[in-house]
């Protein structure tokens, strides 16, 4: 096996937790949910929790952003509003299916504010996981008169040629992880689609790295908010350099690199997520990470 597809499939096979961790709808209920017409197109929204600091969630490349983060919208941490919605073409913001023309990271932030706003909040906090990461930066870059706080997991602002190399292998998603794989089909709506899908992210990916490789690179030093920056040593997906050059180059952030971190964090450790996002939104500090 070669060392890309054994690489893969390693992050495929333990990043993603297990059975338990992805039931939803059996355990809890949303607060609030609906739809709304947010630039010509209608897309899902939900909101967990009763509290009063609103943090709105960033999915990645699933689209969806309580599967993604599935333990914490079981567990919202107190004092936490979180706000999640289903990115267009996914979920139940389809039809049309997902696309992934150059500007999408762009398009899925102003989507984002645009939710926002329409719920009423003037201030909120952003969690971003992986792709969704670059979503989160160019949202609070944008928008720094709205965003408190920034959470980045497993997030990069641009793309090497390490990346691609790690990609190249990652193109048919029935090898993918049997629990990733379900969750891709829901969001997608049937395998064809799902596929579609990715194969259209890959395409848009690797062109983004001949343009220059900038995701969200040169909107780093227009982030002003308190932002903590999580990253895993052991993330071979989005290797921790990434990490450190987000924390080099957002003034007030703060770096927690994982020793034994790996990509899909949220999986991994969600007690001290929502404990940091608990110690960040509510008490204002960056607790460190051995005492979350």
């Amino acid at each position: 096996m070669a060392q890309n597809e054994e690489t893969v499939l390693s992050i495929l096979t333990n990043d993603w937790g297990d059975e338990e961790q992805h039931k939803i709808h059996e355990i809890v209920s949303t607060t609030s949910e609906g739809f709304l017409f947010v630039h010509g197109r209608k897309l899902y929204y939900s909101t967990w929790g009763t509290g009063s600091e609103a943090l709105v969630v960033l999915p990645g490349n699933l689209g969806v952003g309580e599967m993604d983060f599935v333990q914490l919208v079981k567990n919202v941490p107190q004092g936490v509003l979180l706000v999640t919605f289903h990115i267009r073409g996914c979920g139940q913001s389809k039809p049309p299916s997902r696309i992934y023309p150059f500007d999408f990271y762009q398009r899925d932030a102003d989507d984002c504010a645009n939710i926002m706003e329409q719920l009423g909040f003037k201030h909120y906090s952003v969690l971003g996981w992986c792709s969704g990461g670059v979503t989160a930066m160019i949202l609070t870059a944008s928008n720094p008169q709205n965003v408190k706080n920034l959470i980045l997991l497993s997030s990069q602002s641009y793309i090497t040629k390490e990346d691609i190399n790690r990609y190249g292998n990652m193109d048919d998603i029935s090898r993918f992880n049997p629990l990733i794989l379900r969750d891709l089909i829901a969001a997608h709506g049937d395998m064809e689609a799902a596929q579609s899908a990715w194969s259209s992210y890959r395409k848009t990916f690797f062109e983004l790295f001949y343009r220059g490789g900038d995701l969200c690179q040169s909107k780093l030093t227009m982030i002003q908010c308190p932002t903590a920056v999580l990253h895993g040593q052991d993330d071979i997906l989005v290797p921790s350099f990434h990490g450190q050059y987000l924390h080099d180059n957002i003034k007030r952030s703060h770096l927690y690199m994982i020793d034994d971190g790996r990509h899909a964090l949220q999986h991994q450790f969600p007690a001290k997520l929502q404990r940091l996002i608990q110690s960040l939104l509510i008490d204002g500090v960056f607790m460190p990470w051995d005492d979350l």
